[in-house]
């Protein structure tokens, strides 16, 4: 898929790297340089432009994008703007991270996929951390929907995708699998050396090591991770 992100603080610098890591293409963009550069590294478009200005989100590429968020986290008045262009140019899915209470009041007025409160995305990230070891990473998308990135569960080591059943047991879409990194160092760094499968097939092999990127409803994730 084809995402965009429009502000580059560390939450959507952090959703373009892990957008660009699961092997989706990012088209990035803040109005200041410096906000570029740490993403330099990776397989990203990273422009330095003006949002609230339709023709320059016209010329990097934004209209022929899947989804587009939003993430500015203080200017509310761009924010709205750039949530506009978004809608103006056709881009089907945009998401765009709320300021405060009136900012998600004028949100639902316009009608976005969705609002995204980047300070609950973290607190949920880190419960689940904290309740389930399994659990690497995670991006709450709403309230009861999100993607995380688990260590294959014990009980499906040596099975197939087929076999694994995530989607008919479990309800969940496999989005990749990142392959099982090569070094204790590797292991800390989960984006340092290690693979991507891609696009899986149901004859894919999980293997001990390997981690699982699904999407799906918080409920059935829960539900995978507890066996």
């Amino acid at each position: 898929m084809k995402f965009a992100v429009i502000g580059l603080g560390y939450f959507g610098a952090s959703l373009c790297r892990e957008l660009a890591e699961s092997g989706h293409e990012v088209i990035a963009v803040d109005n200041d340089s410096t906000h570029l550069k740490d993403l330099q590294e990776l397989s990203v478009l990273a422009v330095e432009a003006d949002g609230t200005e339709l023709e320059a989100l016209e010329q990097i590429g934004v209209g022929q994008v899947d989804t587009a968020i939003v993430a500015i986290g203080e200017a509310f008045e761009a924010s709205l703007v750039i949530t506009a262009h978004c809608q103006d140019l056709g881009v089907k899915n945009v998401y765009t991270r709320v300021i405060n209470d009136v900012h998600a009041r004028l949100l639902d007025l316009m009608k976005v996929s969705g609002k995204i409160r980047a300070e609950t995305m973290a607190a949920a990230y880190f419960s689940r951390q904290l309740s389930n070891e399994a659990v690497r990473r995670y991006f709450g998308l709403d309230a009861e929907h999100g993607i995380v990135e688990m260590a294959v569960p014990d009980f499906m080591v040596g099975q197939t995708v087929e076999e694994a059943k995530l989607r008919k047991k479990y309800r969940l879409n496999l989005i990749t699998i990142r392959k099982a990194p090569r070094s204790e160092e590797e292991s800390e760094i989960p984006e340092k050396g290690s693979k991507v499968v891609g696009t899986p097939g149901p004859d894919t092999l999980l293997k001990e090591g390997d981690y699982l990127i699904v999407f799906g409803k918080l409920t059935d994730i829960d539900h995978l991770c507890q066996g």
